[in-house]
C-alpha cells in the first residue's frame, strides 16, 4: 500500500516560540495548504491531528470523499503547561502519539509521510517512490571543518517506516528543551544516529507556505537554502552522509 500522509497542526498555539500567532491567520493558512494536499498529490490517505483542540470541518472531509480519497480528522487538547516549558517540539511529539494511538488508518500503512500543517512540497511526486528504507530526513549542511555528526534534521517533512518511528523516535520528543537550545529536531538527529537509521533525502524537498516558528514565506527561504546546498556541495565545502 502507498505511504500515507500525516499532517501537524497547532490552529491555537501555546508555545512562546511561535511567530504567527494569529489564530484566524493559522487557520486559513492550515485550510488552504490541506486543501491542496486532497486536490494537488496522490495521497489516498490523509491524517491531520490539531493539538489545540480545533476540529477542520465536514467540508474537507466531503472534499477528500469527492475525489475518492480519504482525510482522517483528529483533535486533542495537549498539554499546554508542557508546551510551554519545554517548546513546540514536545507539542509535536504529543501529535505524533496521539495519531499512533487514535488514528484507525495510521495502522493500515507501513510507511508514512509527515508534512507541518500549513505547508505543501511542491515536488512531492519526487519522493513517492521512496520505500524499503527505515527514515528519509532533510538536513543542515555541516561545513568541511565540523564533526562528522549531524546536529540536528529538519522536521517539517520527512518519510519513515511506521515500526521504526515507533521504536525509536516515537518518544524523543520528551528530551527536547527549546529553552536550552535543544529542539526535536536535535533530538531526532541524534537518536537516528545512535541506531544507524539516519538516511538523508538526496533530492531537496521544494517547500511553501509559512513557518509558524519563524513567520518567514518558505516559498523565498527555500528557494535560498536549496540554492546554498547545491553550490556548497559543487565546492566540496559541506560533508555528504
Amino acid at each position: 500500500m502507498n505511504p500515507c500522509l500525516i499532517i501537524t497542526s497547532c490552529i491555537n498555539p501555546s508555545s512562546s516560540f511561535v511567530k504567527l500567532d494569529d489564530v484566524k491567520e493559522r487557520e486559513k493558512l492550515h485550510v488552504a495548504a490541506l486543501k491542496r494536499w486532497i486536490i494537488e498529490s496522490n495521497f489516498e490517505t490523509i491524517i491531520i491531528c490539531d493539538n489545540s483542540g480545533y476540529v477542520y470541518s465536514e467540508q474537507i472531509v466531503s472534499l477528500a470523499f469527492e475525489l475518492g480519497k480519504v482525510v482522517e480528522v483528529l483533535s486533542f487538547k495537549g498539554d499546554t503547561k508542557k508546551v510551554e516549558e519545554l517548546g513546540k517540539g514536545y507539542g509535536e511529539g504529543e501529535i505524533m502519539n496521539y495519531i499512533l494511538n487514535n488514528s484507525i488508518y495510521i495502522k493500515k500503512h507501513e510507511y508514512f509521510f509527515k508534512i507541518t500543517g500549513k505547508l505543501f512540497v511542491e515536488n512531492i511526486e519526487k519522493f513517492i517512490a521512496l520505500k524499503n528504507i527505515d527514515f528519509a530526513f532533510d538536513h543542515s549542511y555541516s561545513f568541511f571543518w565540523k564533526s562528522n555528526k549531524i546536529s540536528c534534521v529538519f522536521t517539517n517533512f520527512y518519510f519513515a517506516n511506521l515500526n521504526s518511528f515507533k521504536s525509536i523516535l516515537k518518544n524523543e520528543y520528551l528530551k527536547v528543551k527549546d529553552y536550552d537550545g535543544f529542539f526535536l529536531e536535535h533530538a531526532y538527529a541524534l537518536a537516528l544516529q545512535n541506531h544507524n537509521k539516519l538516511n538523508v533525502i538526496s533530492i531537496l524537498p521544494y517547500i511553501t507556505g509559512i513557518s509558524g516558528s519563524t513567520g518567514v514565506n518558505y516559498s523565498k527561504k527555500r528557494k535560498m537554502i536549496n540554492f546554498l546546498k547545491k553550490l556548497l556541495s559543487s565546492l566540496s565545502l559541506v560533508r555528504k552522509f
